[in-house]
């Protein structure tokens, strides 16, 4: 997040329905989750984000974003753990555009793909590579970064892409999105089958 030099992330979804619990996690999070999650260890840095309303993943209502510069993705998602009601898996990062944030990433897109035809893997990775910087032109995001998952069976989709944004309304963003994705006509690679997008808010 914000340009910050990583080889991977964990990503943690957190499932806090009710509104007192959700607000105690928050708080939780900001005051003692984070500032640990970042003394020593393999992360480098973390956010959170509370998901939009109307938009679903797996019951989560929170996600965890815990950045590593370590190339074991999967030693740092050992060290983060899952508490009750959480899943935290790993993802190792492939491509990248945009500068380094002058301030806080307000809100993020979370875009789970996956690409139907193995033949057509590297032809699709490519695409989307140049999808991320036609985006970024054209939308109210300011950089993107995309990952590969380091257990698919344990991921909505293998592929997960994060467009950032210091819009604090990145719902509205993503909704501005489809509607220049649908009126520019434009065409996605054949093999990508889009999963999910998942708007957040960053709490902190």
């Amino acid at each position: 997040m914000e340009g910050h030099k990583h080889t991977g992330l964990v990503l943690t979804t957190i499932s806090r329905p009710d509104e007192t619990e959700a607000r105690t996690w928050e708080e939780t999070w900001s005051a003692e989750t984070q500032p640990r999650a970042l003394q020593g260890g393999p992360v480098s840095h973390a956010t959170a984000f509370r998901l939009s309303p109307g938009y679903d993943l797996n019951g989560a209502t929170h996600v965890a974003i815990y950045e590593t510069q370590q190339e074991d993705v999967a030693a740092a998602a050992e060290h983060i753990g899952a508490a009750e009601g959480e899943s935290t898996v790993g993802y190792s990062k492939i491509a990248e555009y945009g500068p380094v944030s002058e301030g806080k990433t307000r809100g993020v897109v979370l875009v789970f793909t996956d690409c139907e035809d193995p033949s057509q893997e590297d032809s699709f990775n490519e695409w989307y590579s140049g999808h991320l910087h036609h985006t970024i032109e054209a939308i109210d995001f300011y950089a993107a970064t995309r990952y590969v998952s380091i257990d698919p069976s344990r991921t909505p989709s293998k592929y997960l892409a994060i467009y950032e944004s210091q819009n604090d309304d990145p719902a509205q963003v993503q909704k501005d999105g489809v509607d220049w994705w649908v009126k520019g006509d434009f065409e996605g690679h054949e093999a990508m089958a889009l999963r999910n997008e998942v708007p957040g808010v960053r709490i902190d």
